[in-house]
């Protein structure tokens, strides 16, 4: 009797989880509210400029937050963004925990990992297609044999197992080949998503004065505030100055 009390709220927490959630931006004072591409976006101001601009609007499921940070030197010196310079910090309940903030090499890390796994599936695929190739050279073959003696006719039934090398060989050779199409496929892929990692995400640049430097940073997903939107601040630290853009989640 105790189950559906509960599963009931394991479900809902389920069903909320895998909602689409809006990001949504609010201005504190010195920021301004703009529009990037259909997306709404802010622009802190203080001596040096810093804009802070969702990468989409509507988050599936429980999917990273990836923003585009961008900032402007109006400085007379060059000022260094450092990837270690940008957190984030979540708000449950008035409480404040830390939310990471991922770097660009922990991203080619997941990568790398994420495509060795798959590498190592291609290979056990393959293993089991050479196997079934192998087998593909045997044939059975079923008969009946029809003989007569001094008691009449008899029947009999017989199985025989012969081996074909070009059955095989055909069957092995159609096997190699879709294990090796399925390896360039998983290579051309992850040179694809290094590339893109590479050409987007933000890492440690010195800006030069009335220079704009930008990329994407990602965090971990927003833990589960109940009913209430997942709210969080990130920091951007540039040029001594510390800009704060308020973020919230809220559920479709």
């Amino acid at each position: 009797m105790r189950h559906p009390i509960i599963l009931a709220p394991l479900g809902a927490l389920f069903l909320i989880g895998c909602a689409s959630q809006t990001i949504q931006l609010s201005a504190a004072p010195g920021q301004e509210a703009i529009v990037r591409d259909g997306v709404p976006s802010l622009v802190s101001k203080k001596n040096n400029i810093v804009m802070l601009r969702p990468n989409t609007r509507l988050l599936k499921g429980n999917a990273r937050p990836a923003f585009t940070v961008a900032v402007r030197n109006s400085g007379s010196k060059p000022e260094t963004l450092l990837e270690t310079g940008i957190s984030a910090r979540q708000i449950i309940d008035g409480k404040q925990a830390a939310l990471r903030v991922y770097h660009y090499q922990e991203l080619v890390q997941e990568e790398q990992t994420r495509q060795a796994i798959h590498a190592f599936g291609v290979a056990l695929a393959g293993a089991g297609r050479a196997m079934s190739a192998a087998n593909a050279g045997y044939v059975n073959t079923t008969g009946t044999v029809n003989a007569y003696g001094a008691n009449g006719p008899t029947y009999a039934t017989y199985t025989a197992t012969t081996y074909d090398p070009l059955r095989a060989q055909l069957a092995q050779n159609e096997a190699n080949a879709q294990t090796q199409a399925e390896i360039a496929n998983l290579q051309a892929q992850g040179e694809q998503n290094l590339a893109a990692l590479e050409h987007t995400i933000l890492k440690d640049n010195t800006v030069m004065p009335g220079e704009w430097i930008g990329g994407t940073i990602v965090l971990e997903p927003p833990a589960y505030s109940g009913s209430a939107p997942k709210s969080y601040v990130i920091t951007v630290d540039f040029g001594g100055e510390q800009h704060e853009f308020q973020v919230a989640q809220v559920t479709n």
